[in-house]
Protein backbone atom coordinates (compact mmCIF):
# COMPACT_ATOMS: atom_id res chain seq x y z
CA UNK A 1 0.00 0.00 0.00
CA UNK A 2 1.19 2.90 -0.81
CA UNK A 3 2.40 6.41 1.34
CA UNK A 4 -0.74 8.53 -0.72
CA UNK A 5 -3.62 5.54 -0.60
CA UNK A 6 -2.59 5.46 3.74
CA UNK A 7 -2.76 9.71 3.80
CA UNK A 8 -5.87 9.22 1.73
CA UNK A 9 -7.75 6.37 3.82
CA UNK A 10 -6.76 8.92 6.62
CA UNK A 11 -7.99 11.75 5.76
CA UNK A 12 -11.32 9.98 4.42
CA UNK A 13 -11.47 8.40 8.02
CA UNK A 14 -10.70 11.75 10.14
CA UNK A 15 -12.87 13.70 7.70
CA UNK A 16 -15.99 12.16 8.35
CA UNK A 17 -15.67 12.71 12.04
CA UNK A 18 -14.71 15.98 11.89
CA UNK A 19 -17.48 16.97 9.26
CA UNK A 20 -19.85 15.15 11.79
CA UNK A 21 -18.61 17.10 14.59
CA UNK A 22 -19.07 20.12 13.16
CA UNK A 23 -22.40 20.06 12.33
CA UNK A 24 -23.07 19.28 15.93
CA UNK A 25 -20.85 22.16 16.74
CA UNK A 26 -23.17 24.67 14.51
CA UNK A 27 -26.19 22.96 15.54
CA UNK A 28 -26.02 23.67 18.91
CA UNK A 29 -24.42 27.87 17.87
CA UNK A 30 -27.94 28.06 16.19
CA UNK A 31 -29.91 26.44 18.87
CA UNK A 32 -28.27 28.67 21.13
CA UNK A 33 -28.47 32.37 19.28
CA UNK A 34 -32.32 31.46 18.57
CA UNK A 35 -33.21 30.38 21.80
CA UNK A 36 -31.95 34.17 22.88
CA UNK A 37 -28.41 33.48 24.15
CA UNK A 38 -27.13 36.76 21.81
CA UNK A 39 -29.76 38.90 23.77
CA UNK A 40 -28.51 37.50 27.10
CA UNK A 41 -24.94 38.37 26.05
CA UNK A 42 -25.45 42.06 25.29
CA UNK A 43 -28.25 42.97 27.46
CA UNK A 44 -26.69 40.80 31.03
CA UNK A 45 -30.33 40.41 32.44
CA UNK A 46 -30.78 38.65 35.46
CA UNK A 47 -31.62 35.06 35.14
CA UNK A 48 -34.46 35.80 37.29
CA UNK A 49 -37.09 38.12 38.50
CA UNK A 50 -39.64 38.07 41.20
CA UNK A 51 -43.08 38.43 41.22
CA UNK A 52 -45.67 41.48 43.19
CA UNK A 53 -46.47 37.93 45.82
CA UNK A 54 -42.34 37.03 46.46
CA UNK A 55 -42.77 34.48 44.09
CA UNK A 56 -40.14 33.87 41.28
CA UNK A 57 -40.75 34.71 37.57
CA UNK A 58 -38.25 32.96 35.37
CA UNK A 59 -40.32 34.81 31.83
CA UNK A 60 -40.75 37.99 31.68
CA UNK A 61 -44.32 38.99 31.23
CA UNK A 62 -43.48 41.29 28.09
CA UNK A 63 -42.21 40.67 24.83
CA UNK A 64 -39.89 43.64 24.74
CA UNK A 65 -37.51 41.58 27.09
CA UNK A 66 -36.59 38.52 28.98
CA UNK A 67 -34.74 36.93 31.93
CA UNK A 68 -31.45 34.34 31.32
CA UNK A 69 -33.62 31.73 32.50
CA UNK A 70 -35.72 32.12 29.27
CA UNK A 71 -33.04 31.29 27.02
CA UNK A 72 -32.48 27.72 28.41
CA UNK A 73 -36.46 27.05 28.13
CA UNK A 74 -36.35 28.32 24.46
CA UNK A 75 -33.10 26.27 24.24
CA UNK A 76 -34.77 23.37 25.20
CA UNK A 77 -37.70 23.44 23.43
CA UNK A 78 -35.77 23.99 20.14
CA UNK A 79 -33.53 21.13 21.04
CA UNK A 80 -36.74 19.16 21.51
CA UNK A 81 -37.55 20.09 18.22
CA UNK A 82 -34.82 19.62 16.55
CA UNK A 83 -35.11 15.84 18.25
CA UNK A 84 -37.82 15.50 16.37
CA UNK A 85 -37.31 16.24 12.72
CA UNK A 86 -33.99 14.42 12.61
CA UNK A 87 -35.73 11.29 14.19
CA UNK A 88 -38.79 11.70 11.65
CA UNK A 89 -36.62 12.31 8.78
CA UNK A 90 -34.47 9.11 9.67
CA UNK A 91 -37.15 6.41 10.62
CA UNK A 92 -37.87 6.00 6.76
CA UNK A 93 -34.80 5.13 6.02
CA UNK A 94 -33.66 2.20 8.78
CA UNK A 95 -34.03 -0.88 6.55
CA UNK A 96 -34.85 -4.37 8.08
CA UNK A 97 -35.57 -3.08 11.85
CA UNK A 98 -39.06 -2.50 11.90
CA UNK A 99 -39.42 -1.95 15.55
CA UNK A 100 -36.22 0.43 15.66
CA UNK A 101 -37.90 2.20 12.68
CA UNK A 102 -41.28 2.49 14.30
CA UNK A 103 -39.94 3.58 17.67
CA UNK A 104 -37.61 6.56 15.73
CA UNK A 105 -40.63 7.94 14.10
CA UNK A 106 -42.62 7.67 17.69
CA UNK A 107 -39.64 9.23 19.46
CA UNK A 108 -39.60 12.20 16.57
CA UNK A 109 -43.47 12.52 17.28
CA UNK A 110 -43.50 12.79 20.72
CA UNK A 111 -40.25 15.22 20.53
CA UNK A 112 -42.18 17.74 18.18
CA UNK A 113 -45.73 17.57 19.94
CA UNK A 114 -43.43 18.55 23.56
CA UNK A 115 -42.11 21.13 21.61
CA UNK A 116 -44.97 22.69 20.06
CA UNK A 117 -47.02 22.28 23.19
CA UNK A 118 -44.40 24.21 24.81
CA UNK A 119 -43.92 27.01 22.11
CA UNK A 120 -47.59 27.41 22.34
CA UNK A 121 -47.53 27.68 26.41
CA UNK A 122 -44.68 30.00 26.15
CA UNK A 123 -46.11 32.43 23.31
CA UNK A 124 -49.13 32.35 25.72
CA UNK A 125 -47.67 33.33 28.76
CA UNK A 126 -44.83 35.79 26.96
CA UNK A 127 -47.67 37.61 24.45
CA UNK A 128 -50.46 37.82 27.69
CA UNK A 129 -53.05 36.47 25.40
Amino acid sequence: MSFLKRVSEFYDKVGKYLVSGLEYVITILVVAILGGGLFVLITQPPIEGGTSSGGIAVAYPSASFQYGAETYIVGALLLFATIGLISLFRAPNVFGQRRYSTALAALGIGALLVALIGVIYFANFKLGA
